[in-house]
Parts: structure tokens; sequence; C-alpha cells
């Protein structure tokens, strides 16, 4: 039997991607993690329209045909929700009570936002741009209806990676996943790539939506020092052990750790391990292509000499330095969680490891096959892929 998402609810659908059962640099469409504030609306591809408004010279609306005909750009990239490990967090967060499984990593195929921006000839004084998909529903604390939408810094809005998404690891966005057209913003975390993609505002001052300045914000010193409410944005450096999971029973001799690794629009440099609980850490042997955006897989011998329980931990560090914390930021709330998080494992002495083939070597023929080769080429050549299951 295929493995499949693991539901956490189900209307609207939160599903995780699997992560013990993760093989391969890329993640397939049907194990790929699904975050819905809002039921997936129902969307006739004949009749759908985007528009593009507000501080512009020539607001423009386009139809799917017209998208199909632009110039095609291709990002690997890896996906987080921004409350991702949620379920780990004492006291406990509210919100949707993620494990480790919100996040994915897969090829986003789509048409640069710039080029529909610069079309519409962007008025001075522009500061932000606001996108708005076409799902829409309640909160709580906001019984009033209203659409998902979210913006982005004109910077980021401009820069060649932001695209409108239509194709997820070669294949047609599924309705899960945004369907027609969805805005993907690398490096950044899933919230800010909003979905079912309707409408595009470019605004002269800074957006204070819902989902921007209630939900989905942390805690920050300005220039004054003082704390103040921001919205999340860039994905922090952050580091999983996918194998051994937590209370397996290993042997003495040479046991494997294995997990992956990401650091958001930087590529991850350095990943080390901690077998007594952060005493000591050792470097971890990286798998795959370093480039930013993307997760690295890793993979970490571990001699072992005698029984007990040990705690492991792991610590991604990015190309600019940044360590992965070993204790969650209290002025984060729910949202950004990730620090190291402790693996309880035990080792007996009845049972011994056998000389056996590591992760890396069957993860690598998968990797080598799309992956580190595809590094050779510019991100926006069109790739396609074509395995069932979108990769």
């Amino acid at each position: 039997m295929l493995e499949q998402r693991k539901v956490v609810t189900a209307a609207p659908e939160n599903s995780e991607t699997p992560l013990d059962k993760v093989c391969s640099w890329v993640t397939p469409n049907r194990l790929f993690f699904v975050r819905n504030h809002f039921a997936a609306p129902a969307i006739d591809l004949s009749t759908w329209k985007l528009t593009v408004e507000g501080c512009v010279e020539e607001p423009m609306e386009w139809t799917w045909d017209d998208l199909a005909a632009l110039s095609e750009r291709s990002v690997f990239a890896t996906v987080e929700c921004a409350g991702n490990g949620r379920s780990f967090l004492r006291p406990a967060a509210p919100g949707v009570p993620w494990g480790a499984g919100a996040i994915g990593h897969g090829e986003f195929t789509g048409v640069p936002v710039r080029e529909l921006l610069e079309r519409a000839n962007i008025r001075p004084g522009a500061v932000e741009v606001l996108f708005e998909g076409a799902d829409e529903g309640t909160e709580s604390d906001h019984p009033a209806l209203m659409h998902f939408a979210r913006s982005l810094p004109l910077a980021k809005a401009l820069d060649p990676d932001t695209l409108l998404a239509f194709r997820m690891n070669g294949e047609p966005l599924e309705p899960a996943h945004g369907f027609p057209i969805r805005l993907f913003v690398p490096g950044w975390y899933g919230v800010a790539s909003v979905k079912w993609l309707r409408r595009i505002e470019v605004l002269d001052r800074p957006f204070a939506g819902y989902f921007q300045s209630v939900k989905y914000t942390v805690r920050r010193p300005n220039a004054a020092g003082k704390l103040e409410t921001v919205p999340v944005s860039s994905i922090a450096v952050k580091s999983e052990i996918l194998r051994p999971q937590p209370g397996t029973v290993l042997g003495l001799g040479a046991n494997r750790v294995f997990g992956v690794a990401w650091a958001g629009e930087r590529a991850v440099a350095e990943v080390e391990v901690s077998v007594d609980c952060g005493s000591s850490w050792q470097r971890a042997q990286l798998l795959g292509p370093r480039v930013p955006y993307s997760w690295r897989l890793w993979e970490y011998r571990w001699e072992v000499a005698e029984p007990g329980s040990y705690t492991l931990l792991a610590r991604a560090i990015a190309d600019d330095g940044q360590m992965q914390p070993l204790t969650h930021d209290p002025r984060n709330g729910g949202y950004m969680i990730h620090h190291s998080r402790p693996i309880t494992v035990r080792v007996v002495r009845s049972r011994r490891v056998e000389d056996q083939p590591s992760d890396a070597d069957w993860i690598l023929y998968d990797m080598n096959a799309y992956a580190e080769e595809n590094t050779r080429f510019p991100l926006d050549l069109e790739l396609e892929f074509a395995l069932g299951e979108g990769i």
C-alpha cells in the first residue's frame, strides 16, 4: 500500500508529509504536506481570471491562456509551514497541532510575478504587493467573511524566483495545492505562497490584513529596542532527525543517524550531531547539492560501544553562519519552531548492528538521477519530471 499524507485535520485539510518515509531529495506530490485555512474553492479554468491592480499605471486582467503564453521559470525549494513542530511546544501553543511533517521539497514552475508587474507599470511610492486567494471563510476571532491574503515587500515580489506557479514537480497543481495558480515564494514560510490566486494589488502602504497582522506574526525589537509585531517571512535554519525514530532500540556497533536540514533563502553549510544531549558535537556527512532554498539530506555514522539510553540532537548551520538554536524563542509564539528537538533511543547489548548499506547508498540513486545533475543547469531551465506521482 502506498504511503499517504498524515491527516491532522480533515476539513479543511491539513496533512503532513510522512518524514519517516522520506527517501529522495524531492517530495512526491501525493506526500507533500497541505496547509489550508478554508475549504478549497472550486475553480473553472475557462472562466478563471487574475487581476493586477492598485498602484499601477495599467491595471490588467489575465486569463489562463495569457499566462501560459509567457516564459516559464523553475525553482527547487523547501516549503515549510510556519507552525511546523507546534505540537512539541510546552506549554502548548494554539493552532493546528503539527508534528514535524509540515514540510516538503519540490520543483515549482511558473511565471515570475515581475513579468506581470512590469507590464502593469508600477507607480512611484509602491511599497508592497498584496496577493489574494479565492478561498474564503471566518476565524473564531474574525467572524466576518474574508479571503486568505498576504503581502510581500516590493523587492521580494520583484525577485525573479518569486513565481506564479502552475506546476509542481512537473505536474499541474492539484486542487489541494492551489490549482490553477498559486504564488510561490521560495525561502519564505508557506503562508506567503498564497494558493488559488485571483487578485494582485500593488500597495503604497503596508498591508494590515488578518493573516498579516493578527496571525502569522512574531515579536521582534525595532530600531529603538522595543518589541513590535512583524509578519513571519524567511524560513529559519533547521534540521530534523528522521531515523532513528524516538524510542528505537538499537544495537552495539555502527548505527546510522539520518535526517534533513534547511535554511530558507540560504544554503545549508554544515550539520552537527550530538549523541550526549548536546555535551559534544560531531560533523555529519552532507548528501546532495548545496544550493539556496533547498534542504540537504545528511547522515552520521555513530559508533556505539556501551549499552544505555542516549539523547540525540542535530543542529544545522547556514552558509551565512546562522546556527540552529537549542531552545525555542518565546517571542515566536507558535511559529518559527526551529530549535533542535531531542530524540531518545536505547542501545542494548543483546543486539549488534550488522554491516549494512547506509541510508546514503539507497538514497543517492534517486538523488543523483534528478538532483545533482540538474544543479549543473540554471534553475529556470525548463525541466520535466514524469516518473508518476510527480517524481
